[in-house]
């Protein structure tokens, strides 16, 4: 079963004309529950553990020369008792961080409205990670936001041979996530 990818375009931060002037560290946003929010019954392992496609949170098409582009990427695994993973049933997290770092802070905000609006809205209701669950199926469930000169993006995929297994993301588990992230990084990172 292949779920729709969703765009949040609508939930932008209250806080447009923040800026963040230093690299943000896309791992570090997520807050302490992120894993209970949106992995229930999984325990978290290597990134590589399991052969995935990446998800292109961001496209890279909009990318320019004026920003600043982080990535992290987890992965969980069914929780087969003891700890033990069950590698044919898992769920990719991937978030991705913009920040547009032109010195002009107005522009640098309109580029990253312009982000929001234009290119990932142009995705929405695109499978944006493919080649993943090709036995039972794939669901995937994202959502974005911007703040001042950062568009923040997190896709949850869950994949592999049993996916169903895994308690399917919601759309407001990850709008949640994403709005956490949001104050997080407004906390930790603006100038």
């Amino acid at each position: 079963m292949l779920a729709s990818a969703v765009l949040c375009a609508a939930c932008q931060s209250a806080s447009a004309s923040a800026h963040y002037p230093d690299k943000i560290d896309a791992c570090k946003l997520p807050a302490t529950n992120a894993r209970d929010r949106l992995a229930p019954g999984t325990v978290e392992i290597p990134a590589d553990s399991v052969k995935t496609a990446d998800a292109k949170v961001v496209p890279q098409d909009r990318s320019t020369g004026n920003d600043d582009v982080t990535t992290c990427k987890r992965l969980f695994a069914r929780d087969l008792g003891g700890g033990k993973p069950n590698l044919q049933d898992y769920r990719l997290v991937t978030i991705a961080v913009v920040r547009f770092t032109d010195s002009d802070t107005a522009d640098a905000a309109a580029k990253a409205t312009q982000l929001m609006t234009d290119a990932l809205s142009d995705h929405s209701g695109v499978r944006l990670a493919t080649g993943v669950g090709d036995e039972s199926g794939f669901s995937e469930q994202w959502a974005a936001v911007r703040s001042g000169n950062v568009v923040m993006g997190m896709a949850i995929a869950d994949g592999g041979t049993e996916a169903a297994l895994i308690p399917p993301a919601t759309l407001d588990n990850v709008q949640a996530e994403v709005t956490d992230m949001t104050k997080t990084l407004q906390r930790d990172y603006q100038g």
